[in-house]
């Protein structure tokens, strides 16, 4: 049986290449995910586990050994990475490659939900970015950094390569995004959830066309969204007065906010505004929150905190939605009721991505006071057809379930 490393920083991703582990076996390949987490991402794990049928480990179980020794004493038949933006994961691309090592990239959402055209998608909260940057300068002076160097110098990188990683730092220590990725970023093949990302592919990192595959979204499998369930919100159903606000989890990427507190606030601003319009307010939280108490505090002022199990059962009864930008935010378009983009309060700047501003039935929301006027407005030019050809555009490959064969798939051709 042939071996495929995944590789990253830590075991928070670890579900999207467990999926992938009952479709390659059926191909012959047995899926290892290595990560760093004691370096300090997600200290504390186990050498060695298992995460549902996925063999983790972490690096210390390579005792020391370099990314280039680990690739040399494991021979894998490919490499798959979730993210390739970071030097950690640069570096061992770059290995990979340069050791005749096919690589896959794996889109873990849907980019094109935020403005990835535009600059940063995100206003850079200051106190928060100094926070974030201190808290991780000393992993990077002893680990990170010394190891894409590394890699540099054994790999033979161009003079542009040693020069990328000194602008690198500028840029992302102001907050800056990075509109270009660097060449060692670029994978030998790319999987997509959707067509929609297949330009960001090709744009950001220098894909052929050829070379990137849209597999399918599993995220609608996650948020219990049916196939018939798809375009559900078109019909008459019978309304509630609710609204459903769906968050990103800015606070934790140091993001608008200055804390929890201060997005608290925003949020109870929100629910106090359709109140006085005669909505009810509940919340689709971002993972992120479950390691906090601020699910249980939303719950204490009276916003109901929804479930994946209840997230579109509730959309589907919802006179429309307000998001943020996240690939959550597609499930309201999909289910097809009205959709807020936010832009109220301290979002006042935030910009979207074309996926959602193309949305037909999209309207900015820029005064949460205007909930009903801009809901009234969008039911007079409604549009049918335009709303199905956006669904039929943004859903992806169906069935959702066959997205894991479908990566296994470009696994093996990579491997042939």
């Amino acid at each position: 049986m042939k071996t495929v490393l995944g590789f990253d920083s830590w075991v928070g991703g670890a579900s999207h290449f467990a999926r992938l582990v009952p479709a390659l076996r059926e191909r012959g390949i047995n899926l290892v995910l290595l990560h760093l987490g004691s370096w300090g991402g997600d200290a504390g794990r186990p050498t060695t586990e298992k995460i549902g049928e996925l063999e983790v480990r972490d690096i210390q179980y390579y005792k020391g050994l370099r990314f280039d020794e680990i690739l040399q004493k494991e021979s894998p038949a490919a490499v798959l990475f979730l993210s390739n933006d970071v030097f950690a994961h640069r570096a061992f691309n770059r290995y990979s490659l340069h050791a005749g090592i096919p690589t896959l990239r794996l889109y873990h959402g849907l980019v094109r939900v935020q403005s990835v055209n535009t600059g940063s998608q995100y206003k850079v909260n200051l106190i928060n970015q100094a926070r974030f940057l201190l808290e991780r300068l000393p992993k990077a002076l002893t680990k990170i950094w010394p190891c894409y160097l590394g890699a540099l110098s054994r790999t033979k990188g161009s003079k542009a390569d040693w020069m990328r990683f000194v602008t690198d730092i500028l840029h992302l220590s102001r907050g800056h995004y990075i509109a270009k990725g660097s060449e060692d970023s670029r994978t030998t093949a790319c999987a997509v959830y959707t067509q929609a990302d297949v330009i960001h592919a090709v744009t950001k990192y220098g894909h052929k066309p050829e070379d990137v595959h849209v597999v399918g979204n599993p995220d609608l499998q996650n948020f219990g969204l049916q196939e018939d369930q798809i375009g559900s919100g078109l019909g008459k159903l019978d309304r509630k007065n609710w609204i459903v606000y769906v968050d990103t989890g800015l606070i934790y990427a140091g993001m608008v906010f200055q804390a929890a507190d201060d997005y608290f606030h925003h949020l109870i601003a929100t629910k106090d505004g359709l109140a006085s319009q005669g909505y009810q307010m509940k919340i689709k939280l971002h993972p992120d929150h479950f390691r906090t108490q601020f699910p249980a505090r939303l719950q204490d002022a009276g916003i109901e905190v929804l479930s994946n199990k209840n997230f579109v059962s509730t959309l589907q009864e919802s006179v429309g939605a307000i998001v943020e930008p996240s690939t959550a935010a597609l499930i309201p378009g999909l289910v097809g009721i009205p959709m807020l983009l936010a832009n109220h309060g301290k979002l006042s700047s935030q910009t979207y991505g074309e996926v959602l501003v193309s949305y037909p039935r999209a309207r900015s929301l820029n005064d949460v006071s205007k909930v009903q006027e801009l809901l009234q407005e969008e039911a007079t030019s409604f549009d049918l057809r335009a709303v199905e050809g956006w669904i039929g555009e943004n859903v992806g490959p169906l069935p959702t379930m066959d997205m894991p064969k479908r990566v296994a798939s470009i696994v093996e051709s990579l491997i042939r």
